[in-house]
């Protein structure tokens, strides 16, 4: 590493090595405009410095939850950066919080019916009603927002697939037909489909922490991420990305 009077420098390998990625990697974004040396030397010797290891490690995290580049860009140049990273991460911690909570209480039932075999060979009275809450419970915020994403994939992708066939079919038979055939028919399922998802979604925004469901129309052509989409909070009127959640939080707001 190289040092100055004011703060330490990186070269790109040693940038690499202090956030744990290749040399590529970070030439890579370089390349995309993400992260740009902070200066270069007289020989050509691109310099970064703490700033810029600090957003290199901003880029791996969005990176890992599915961003996009365009995306990444976006929340990076929102004024509310760190906000949107924090946000995305709560709802992850939701998540481990529910799934935890979740294992503990099934813990806890199968150690009463252990306990009851043990002393008396028998289960207790409601440990059964109490395994089958387990299994079929699916109650909590992250695993509606789960379910919904698994219906989503269940109806869609076959759709898909059929489309993909019978376009294939028009490429090379020459007979457009099915394909249309197929369209027609898969417009309304679509239609549904956005429909459901709209409905069972919200997201939470970076300034005023309210959830809310847009504007149909721009929550439609919105940009977005498995996790958040660029719309516009009616609560404080800014437009930024935010944290997809489940819909029932709108009730909690």
């Amino acid at each position: 590493m190289l040092e100055n009077q004011e703060k330490a420098t990186y070269s790109t390998g040693e940038l690499a090595e202090a956030c744990g990625v290749s040399v590529r990697t970070v030439q890579y974004y370089d390349e995309k405009g993400l992260l740009p040396p902070a200066a270069t030397s007289e020989g050509g010797r691109r310099i970064y410095t703490e700033d810029d290891a600090a957003k290199l490690r901003k880029i791996l995290l969005l990176k890992s939850l599915g961003l996009k580049l365009g995306a990444i860009r976006g929340v990076l140049e929102s004024e509310v950066s760190a906000q949107v990273m924090s946000d995305i991460l709560a709802e992850q911690d939701r998540k481990l919080e529910d799934e935890i909570a979740q294992r503990q209480h099934a813990r806890e039932v199968i150690a009463r019916m252990a306990q009851g075999l043990e002393e008396h060979d028998a289960l207790p009275a409601e440990s059964i009603s109490g395994m089958e809450d387990i299994m079929q419970n699916d109650k909590s915020y992250e695993q509606q927002l789960q379910k919904v994403y698994r219906t989503m994939m269940v109806i869609g992708l076959p759709v898909g697939a059929i489309e993909l066939a019978a376009l294939v079919h028009w490429i090379r038979k020459g007979d457009w037909r099915p394909f249309a055939g197929v369209e027609l028919a898969a417009m309304p399922l679509a239609l549904a489909l956005v429909r459901f998802y709209r409905e069972r979604v919200a997201y939470l925004c970076p300034h005023c922490h309210e959830v809310f469901r847009p504007e149909a129309r721009e929550w439609f052509f919105a940009k977005h991420t498995p996790t958040t989409r660029k719309v516009t909070c009616p609560h404080c009127g800014k437009t930024d990305w935010c944290t997809e959640v489940a819909a029932a939080r709108l009730a909690e707001a």
